[in-house]
């Protein structure tokens, strides 16, 4: 293992050890703890979006998929008496098969077609949940959704989930898994083929790659990932509201691409980096609650003129930045070495 991979890995195991000492850090501060929550949570969110962007796609529709996994983890354990993790599973999977049905007409189209389509459905599946009384709550939402199933581990004994900070720990671990997995699945041979079709997709098809099944795979592993993070949403909520204004509307769909956008899309980080600094800017001028959009919108506007690369990408930009001085500075010593050079007389 090379030097940056260790220094890289290093960094990583920093950053683990950090987010679970958190709860510490903080000194139990439940409301700091909860936004830290909300954070994670919506990494994973932003971390699904990022990966449609892997085939050229961009979606505005994670989180009508989001609010499948949430009323579907919640319906699940109220309605059927599943327990959590069984209900967070088999959220997630609905979600995909939801996006596999979808994924064939809607991937047959490609760019602002395919982000109208996914913004659309995501407002259906919203306004389902909203007038549906009898299985959401419909106007009135869901409540009362029952906290996290406790957890029997050995030599520890059994731990209850229904306080912030227990329920922080199932959010960071599950986040956490599911970030390796996309991590893995980006730098395995599905990956190879998800970037050749963003390259060039006739060209992908013409030398054999099943352009349509890749797309379609690559939709429902995100739309999984979504769901999953809907299912922590609405056990860390406890209730559920599917109106405009809520967390499954058009808003928080722009809130996502921002995050994305801000944090780096090219970064396997980006979402990371992006959603932990917005939110942070977010709590910050809470105070100005009226102005946060315009903050928010006047940040991502900064961030795609002066970084084009987002904040993932900084040390990339300041290395070309510093290669371009360099190169420059050489420049100019030839050409000042040039000038004076002296004539030989003839």
């Amino acid at each position: 293992m090379n030097r940056n991979k260790i220094v890289k890995f290093s960094g990583m195991a920093v950053v683990v050890v950090l987010v679970l000492l958190l709860p510490t850090i903080l000194s139990g501060n439940q409301y700091l703890i909860s936004v830290a929550s909300l954070t994670v949570i919506n990494i994973l969110l932003v971390a699904s979006l990022r990966n449609i962007f892997l085939t050229d796609q961009i979606s505005l529709g994670q989180v009508g998929f989001s609010l499948i996994g949430s009323y579907g983890g919640a319906l699940l354990v109220m309605k059927a008496g599943l327990n959590f993790w069984a209900a967070l599973v088999i959220s997630g999977l609905l979600a995909a098969a939801v996006a596999l049905v979808l994924g064939y007409p809607f991937l047959k189209v490609k760019g602002i077609y395919f982000s109208i389509l996914t913004l659309m459905t995501a407002e259906a599946f919203r306004l389902v949940a909203y007038y549906w009384r009898e299985l959401t709550g419909g106007t009135l939402g869901l409540v009362n959704i029952p906290p996290a199933s406790p957890m029997t581990l050995p030599f520890i004994g059994t731990i209850k989930f229904d306080t912030p900070v227990n329920y922080y720990y199932i959010v960071v671990i599950v986040v956490l898994i599911c970030l390796f997995i996309m991590y893995l699945l980006e730098r395995s041979h599905v990956n190879f083929r998800w970037r050749a079709i963003k390259d060039a997709d006739e060209l992908a098809m013409s030398v054999g790659i099943n352009v349509i099944w890749y797309k379609m795979m690559n939709f429902a592993i995100a739309s999984f990932f979504a769901g999953v993070s809907g299912v922590l949403f609405a056990f860390f909520q406890r209730n559920l509201s599917a109106d405009f204004g809520s967390r499954f509307g058009v808003t928080m769909s722009i809130y996502l691409l921002v995050y994305m956008v801000v944090g780096g899309q090219k970064y396997f980080a980006g979402p990371i980096i992006g959603t932990l600094v917005l939110t942070i800017i977010s709590e910050l001028v809470r105070p100005l609650q009226n102005y946060k959009d315009m903050f928010i919108g006047l940040i991502a506007i900064l961030v795609m003129i002066f970084m084009p690369y987002g904040l993932a990408g900084l040390p990339t930009q300041f290395r070309y930045w510093i290669q371009g001085r360099r190169n420059s500075g050489l420049a100019r010593r030839i050409n000042n070495t040039t000038e004076e050079k002296p004539v030989s007389p003839s």
